[in-house]
């Protein structure tokens, strides 16, 4: 029996340590992906505490779902991909036969299985078992970190720019900046020319969306009350940013951004923070004629997408360290306490 190393949650909301386990085998219409990257990220770090699911019967896991790596084994009946091939991965175990997976939109899947790193074990470990369908091509120009980071930190920001479809006649106003999600979906929406602002609530936190960031996008202090005008003022003809991306949760914050927005806005939110709500008055939507968004993370010709804009040199990977296996509970520490931004990629 062949073990590996990796990082196993025994109870959701519980310790991360690191253990020898046996390195899994595929089964049919599986494949094993010696795991080269690994985004251990907020996403992540609310799976861990059972912001997902907090279902029992599903620990021990091995958490992580943001990875890259290669192909080292696949189950019998796979032929779309073989041992060698370089991927990334796809965080939603979908069907791939309901009408919402065959016409492309596979984050709506209506047969949705779960999360990978939650359903099933994950990448926080030296090899993972995936189903073939959730592997997809990695660039031969791109990174392992590049195929971690595209997985789902630019991967969500291209979906939520082409649901809003941001453009050059666009103010996009995204709150919590520094995070893996606010820095790239920053770098994407000047990419297509849309003038940033790039809200956030602490010095370091700004001083690092400042210094990766490209002169479109303003670096913004979200402390204080008088935020919603700052918003209005830093935006052309003082009348507020047309699209306000949420990445924290944060109800009060949500409120400035609605508050600010301008006519005929968005405001997109794609956070999963449970018992949190943000109800308008209806006439407020007549008023300005505005729009509350959901954004459910990305498709899979999205993530590839992403991974070939990191490929290219169109969007420069942000991510600000990384860790090793017995590193990682230490990270999620940091995550829950704040004193995080960027990304940490694992490296096993």
């Amino acid at each position: 029996m062949s073990t590996m190393d990796a990082v196993v949650l025994d109870e959701w909301g519980g310790d991360l340590t690191v253990r020898e386990v046996e390195e899994p085998t595929p089964d049919a219409g599986e494949v094993r992906v010696d795991v080269r990257a690994c985004g251990v990220t907020r996403t992540i770090e609310n799976a861990v505490q059972g912001g997902l699911s907090d279902d029992p019967g599903l620990t021990p896991r091995i958490p992580g779902h943001e990875f890259a790596g290669v192909v080292d084994a696949v189950g019998p009946g796979v032929a779309d991909v073989e041992v060698g091939d370089r991927v990334l991965s796809y965080f939603y175990l979908t069907c791939g036969r309901c009408d919402r997976c065959r016409r492309g939109d596979d984050n709506q899947c209506t047969n949705f299985g779960g999360w990978f790193g939650v359903q099933r074990d994950g990448a926080y470990a030296e090899s993972t078992v995936i189903p073939a369908s959730n592997v997809l091509p990695l660039p031969d120009d791109a990174t392992f970190a590049d195929g971690a980071v595209a997985a789902d930190g630019l991967a969500t920001p291209l979906h939520v720019s082409e649901r809003t479809d941001v453009g050059d006649d666009d103010t996009v106003l995204v709150i919590g900046a520094a995070g893996r999600i606010g820095v790239h979906l920053s770098k994407l929406a000047a990419s297509r020319g849309a003038r940033v602002l790039a809200a956030d609530v602490r010095d370091d936190r700004l001083a690092h969306v400042d210094a990766v960031t490209p002169d479109a996008v303003t670096p913004i202090d979200a402390r204080g009350d008088d935020f919603p005008e700052r918003i209005g003022e830093a935006t052309q003809h003082a009348d507020g940013p047309t699209v306000v991306v949420d990445t924290v949760g944060d109800v009060d914050t949500i409120r400035d951004g609605w508050a600010a927005m301008a006519m005929g806005g968005d405001l997109v939110t794609l956070t999963t923070h449970h018992e949190r709500s943000f109800a308008p008055p209806l006439k407020e939507f007549v008023v300005k004629e505005a729009s509350v968004v959901g954004s459910r993370f990305a498709t899979k010709d999205q993530v590839v997408r992403a991974a070939r804009l990191l490929a290219d040199g169109r969007i420069e990977v942000d991510y600000t360290q990384t860790a090793s296996l017995d590193e990682v509970a230490g990270v999620h520490e940091a995550l829950r306490s704040g004193e995080t931004f960027g990304t940490t990629i694992l490296e096993p």
